[in-house]
C-alpha cells in the first residue's frame, strides 16, 4: 500500500506546477469504510483535537457548574478569528470559572483574518493572549482544571489531572491503549497527539456518534458535536473555511481543521469521521478534497460543493489582473468513498 497518494493537481495553464500528496481516511460505525494511503501512518491531530480535548471539562460537570453556554463550548472547540464576540465569549468562560486572564499559557497574536488583525491594533499595542485562536480551548481547560481542584500554573504540563483525562478521552475515542497515544507539544503549548490514521478517523466518528461510548462521556461528546453545529461562527469565523462549510451543510456535519494540512469532519447521521491529511502540510491541499467527499457522499450539493470549491478551495486560480491563469483538480479515485 502507498504511504500517501496524489490527491490535488495545481495546473498553471495547461501545464502541471505542483502536486499535493496525501492521505484519507473515512470511518463508519465500527469499520474503516475506504481509504486512501497508509491507514496506519502516524497522523497528528493538532487543531482538529480541539473538539475532542473539550470533553474532559464537560465530564467533570464544569461546563454545568459555571453556566457554560452552547457558544462558549463551540469557541472551545475552535480556531477562532480573535473577533470582539470570540473574544468575549473566552473571556466569560475564565470569569465564570473565576480564573483570571493572565493563566491563559497559549501566547498572544494577532488575528488570522486580516480584517480583524486591523482593527485589534487600533487599540492594541501587542496582542494579549485571549486574541490566540486557541484561547477558548485554553480558557475551557483552565476552568476543567479548577472544578478538578488542580493547580492552574502547570495545566499545559502533559503530567497535569487535566491533560492525563485528556489523553485518556482520545485515546478511548480513538479505540487505543493511552500509552498507544503520542503526545508533544502544539503550538499554543498544550499537549497534542498523533495516532495511526484510521484510529483517528475511528474517534472522529465516535464523537459524531457516541452510542458505544460509556457515560458521562457521550453526553460529553453530543454537547460538543450539538454546540459546534448550533455555532458554526464560533469554530472559526465568518469568511473562514470551517464556518463556511458548515453552514453550507446546515446541520448535517461539523469541521474543524489543524496545522500542517489536518481535516476532519464528523457527520452525525451517518455515525461518519473523515479525515484528510496533506503530506506537504498545506490547508490548500485537503479544502477541494473535503468538499468533494462531502459531495459525493450526498452531504453537499453539487451548487453548493462548486461554490465552496471556487470560494474557499481556490479551484479557479486568477491572478492581481483578475486573468484566469490555472486551476486545482482533484485527484480521487472515481470509486472513493
Amino acid at each position: 500500500m502507498e504511504p500517501s497518494v496524489s490527491l490535488v493537481r495545481v495546473r498553471r495553464g495547461s501545464h502541471v506546477e505542483s502536486l499535493h500528496r496525501g492521505l484519507v481516511a473515512l470511518w463508519e460505525g465500527a469499520r474503516l469504510r475506504a481509504v486512501l494511503g497508509d491507514p496506519q501512518a502516524l497522523t497528528f491531530y493538532r487543531s482538529s483535537s480541539k473538539p475532542l480535548q473539550a470533553l474532559a471539562t464537560i465530564t467533570l460537570g464544569a461546563a454545568d457548574a459555571y453556566g457554560l453556554t452552547a457558544a462558549e463550548l463551540a469557541l472551545a472547540t475552535g480556531s477562532h478569528s480573535g473577533a470582539p464576540l470570540h473574544v468575549a465569549a473566552a473571556r466569560s468562560i475564565l470569569a465564570k470559572a473565576e480564573v483570571p486572564e493572565s493563566a491563559l499559557g497559549c501566547g498572544g497574536h494577532w488575528s488570522i483574518d486580516s480584517d480583524v488583525a486591523h482593527q485589534q491594533r487600533l487599540i492594541a499595542s501587542t496582542p494579549g493572549a485571549v486574541l490566540s485562536n486557541c484561547s477558548g480551548k485554553h480558557a475551557l481547560m483552565l476552568a476543567g482544571a479548577r472544578r478538578q481542584g488542580a493547580t492552574l500554573h502547570d495545566y499545559l504540563a502533559p503530567t497535569h489531572p487535566l491533560q492525563r483525562q485528556i489523553r485518556e478521552d482520545v485515546a478511548r475515542l480513538a479505540g487505543l491503549a493511552s500509552g498507544q497515544v503520542a503526545v508533544t507539544i502544539d503550538g499554543c503549548g498544550a499537549p497534542t497527539f498523533a495516532v495511526p490514521l484510521a484510529a483517528l478517523a475511528c474517534s472522529i466518528a465516535r464523537l459524531a456518534a457516541p452510542f458505544d461510548l460509556p457515560e458521562p462521556l457521550a453526553r460529553a461528546a453530543k454537547l460538543v458535536v450539538d454546540a459546534m453545529l448550533a455555532h458554526p461562527e464560533m469554530v472559526a469565523g465568518d469568511g473562514r473555511f470551517d464556518t463556511e462549510l458548515m453552514r453550507a451543510g446546515a446541520g448535517a456535519f461539523v469541521a474543524k481543521g489543524g496545522a500542517e494540512g489536518v481535516h476532519v469532519v464528523a457527520v452525525p447521521r451517518l455515525a461518519l469521521g473523515l479525515v484528510v491529511k496533506v503530506e506537504d502540510g498545506s490547508d490548500r491541499g485537503y479544502r477541494l478534497v473535503v468538499v468533494e467527499v462531502l459531495r459525493r457522499l450526498g452531504l453537499l450539493s453539487d451548487a453548493q460543493a462548486l461554490t465552496l470549491a471556487e470560494r474557499q478551495g481556490h479551484k479557479t486560480q486568477k491572478n492581481f489582473a483578475g486573468r484566469t491563469i490555472g486551476d486545482l483538480e482533484v485527484l480521487l479515485p472515481a470509486s472513493f468513498p
